[in-house]
């Protein structure tokens, strides 16, 4: 990896201009990096990680991140996307973290989802 946790936060997400806040978070829930103000609350990042290999738990539940609640749209072994409103949440697992993207009411859901799973797809492919 070239770049610090903080800067694949600031430059490859937020800095894309389609991503409002992110996070990145190791498999154990511990915050690798993280916009300010956005983070997972108590038990957010493991019932997250649940929702990889139990999506039935996050589609009748919902997600939970930041102390908000997202209506799940999607939940499979490598993505897991909410909505509430004109906002939403995309987590995305790798090998070895979990990127979570926020987007507010001005980007669209669309943008965000590509930016967070390009992110992904690099990680993955350099063994993270």
């Amino acid at each position: 990896l070239i770049m610090s946790w903080n800067e694949y936060v600031e430059k490859s997400l937020v800095g894309t201009g389609t991503v409002t806040s992110a996070a990145i978070l190791g498999h154990d829930g511990s915050v690798w990096a993280a916009s300010p103000g956005f983070g997972p609350k108590d038990g957010e990042a493991a019932a997250l990680k649940n929702g990889f290999s139990d999506s039935t738990s996050v589609l009748s539940s919902g997600i939970h991140f930041n102390g908000v609640k997202y209506m799940t749209i999607r939940a499979d072994s490598r993505s897991i996307y909410g909505k509430k409103g004109a906002t939403g949440v995309i987590a995305v697992i790798t090998k070895q973290a979990i990127i979570v993207a926020y987007h507010d009411d001005s980007i669209q859901p669309g943008q965000c989802t590509l930016t967070a799973e390009k992110l992904a797809d690099y990680l993955i492919n350099s063994n993270y």
